[in-house]
């Protein structure tokens, strides 16, 4: 039988510690690149629906062209979501410099952020099942 080494074992425990680290790391960054990527797509997807709404006030008369404000206001929603994302990138960027205080502040807003990218896609939803909406009935 083999005697313990525990010096090993003791690297061989910073050698795990470090890359579950590396993988958290890449972890988050992975995160906030989904986010970039879906809000990308909300971006590009609420822009047809502006153009599709504004297309069926121009081909139906009883469709009123104040209905492409629905999907205006959802991209003020996109635009907003995108300054937080910012803010958030902006504390992060100057993070050793950050009172310690402002900590748990950033991230109540990381959560908040969270929540509205997830309001933002159903409102983007809401807006296409209105959009199907005149499109099919009127």
């Amino acid at each position: 039988m083999e005697d313990f080494d525990f010096e090993e074992s003791q690297r061989e425990q910073e050698r795990i510690e470090r890359n579950f680290t590396r993988t958290e790391e890449e972890g988050l960054k992975n995160i906030l690149k989904h986010f970039d990527r879906i809000h990308d797509k909300l971006f590009v997807f609420n822009n047809i629906l502006i153009a599709g709404f504004f297309a069926l006030s121009k081909i139906e008369n009883p469709i009123p062209v104040k209905t492409i404000f629905i999907p205006i206001l959802n991209l003020c929603f996109l635009i907003f979501i995108e300054y937080e994302m910012m803010e958030k990138s902006r504390f992060e960027s100057s993070i050793k410099t950050q009172p310690f205080d402002k900590y748990d502040s950033h991230g109540k807003r990381i959560t908040r952020t969270n929540l509205y990218s997830l309001l933002s896609i159903i409102t983007t939803l809401s807006v296409t099942i209105f959009f199907l909406y005149y499109l099919i009935y009127y």
